[in-house]
């Protein structure tokens, strides 16, 4: 049997799929959270549910996920500053953590099942590295990586597709506006698209096709998936895929969940799918969003810490703790709670900050040079 694990952190919900590509085998498991961490005063952090009850500050932090990359990183509490790819990470750890216990066997090469996560197609090269150099720092490098438009081709390509090599477009829908991916044989055709939000779809799509000298006739099928507040306006999201059906004339679906989708075909790919030589053996469907919970976190006694250190979040200015575990994991009910690892990381000063340390440096050498020049004088009175 050859399992799979997909991984999505969304801006508003964060799902984690096991599925396995063996005919006959269960369906897919959905496990879904707010993406909402807390980091807890005995160096753990929880993903989703309620902040826990627990000596000490717990600090509560979401909407990191836009600010991967971002160089001044994420004020968290009291001003503690984290990277915004280490909150994701450790998002993914916590994530991993509710799929235990996974079997030893399964995966492609067959040892465990293999693990691959996505991330927000739209992003840029910077922001990808900055994902990848986070968790990699958490002792997380067997994670692959994979776009939300190529994941969710993925599970077109293996559920309904009937034959590989097709071009899928990918239309994804956001509170910030949409964006458009070209996918043939798995892979992205050049950059995806953004537009800001008002604009039509069949004419974001238009405008992706003519930039590689396609027309809406070339497409084989358009998949619509969506993030944030908008995914859950289910007559919204299906009124994209009509819209977009009628106008071209091409078929047109709409995931089993909008955030759900690419997680889902995260999981088919780590499975050992191939989009270009695949046969149409279905894994199943997980439940729709629409039947789907988010599961918010009850989360009870507070869970002791597995680090040997601490996790002492640096002030703003100084080196900031990564928020990805490293070691072993407690459980709570309703949510995961990890070790945070000892070693901080830096996060770069803002200009203020930096101008604030460059004036009292200046004013140290100045006190400094002033107290040569006073001992330098009364030497001269009165010992020559």
């Amino acid at each position: 049997m050859s399992m799979g694990v997909g991984l999505r952190i969304g801006s508003v919900v964060s799902t984690a799929v096991v599925a396995s590509n063996d005919p006959g085998s269960p369906d897919p498991v959905v496990i879904v959270r707010d993406t909402v961490l807390h980091m807890c005063p005995d160096g753990t952090a929880i993903l989703g549910g309620s902040a826990p009850h627990m000596i000490g500050d717990t600090h509560t932090v979401s909407g990191f996920l836009p600010r991967v990359g971002d160089p001044a990183g994420v004020a968290v509490g009291d001003g503690s500053r984290y990277r915004a790819e280490d909150l994701v990470a450790g998002a993914m750890r916590c994530l991993l953590r509710e799929c235990e216990p996974l079997p030893d066997h399964g995966g492609r090469t067959g040892g465990a099942p293999d693990i691959m996560a996505t991330y927000p197609t739209r992003w840029d090269s910077a922001a990808v590295a900055a994902l990848r150099d986070a968790l990699d720092y958490a002792d997380m490098s067997y994670l692959s990586l994979v776009s939300d438009a190529e994941a969710a081709a993925a599970w077109f390509e293996s559920e309904i597709a009937e034959r590989p090599g097709q071009l899928v477009g990918i239309y994804h829908v956001d509170d910030t506006g949409s964006t458009v991916a070209l996918i043939r044989s798995g892979v992205e055709a050049g950059k995806a698209f953004r537009f800001s939000s008002g604009g039509s779809p069949t004419a974001q799509i238009a405008t992706a096709l003519g930039a590689f000298g396609w027309l809406p006739s070339n497409l084989d099928a358009v998949v619509v998936t969506g993030d944030g507040l908008i995914a859950r306006d289910s007559a919204a999201v299906h009124g994209f895929a009509a819209t977009i059906g009628e106008k071209f004339d091409v078929r047109c679906v709409v995931g089993p969940g909008p955030e759900q989708t690419s997680a889902l075909g995260a999981a088919i790919r780590a499975a050992g799918f191939n989009p270009t030589t695949h046969k149409v053996t279905p894994i199943g469907l997980p439940p729709s969003y629409d039947v789907t919970e988010v599961i918010d976190a009850v989360v009870g006694e507070p869970v002791p810490s597995t680090s040997a250190t601490p996790n002492r979040p640096a002030t703003r200015g100084q080196n900031p703790a990564s928020a990805a575990a490293v070691g072993a994991s407690a459980r709570a009910s309703g949510g995961t709670a990890v070790a945070t690892p000892p070693e901080p990381r830096a996060v770069a000063q803002s200009g203020e900050e930096s101008d604030n340390a460059s004036r009292a440096s200046w004013l140290v050498a100045a006190a400094v040079g002033l107290a040569l020049v006073l001992v330098a004088i009364v030497f001269v009175l009165f010992v020559l």
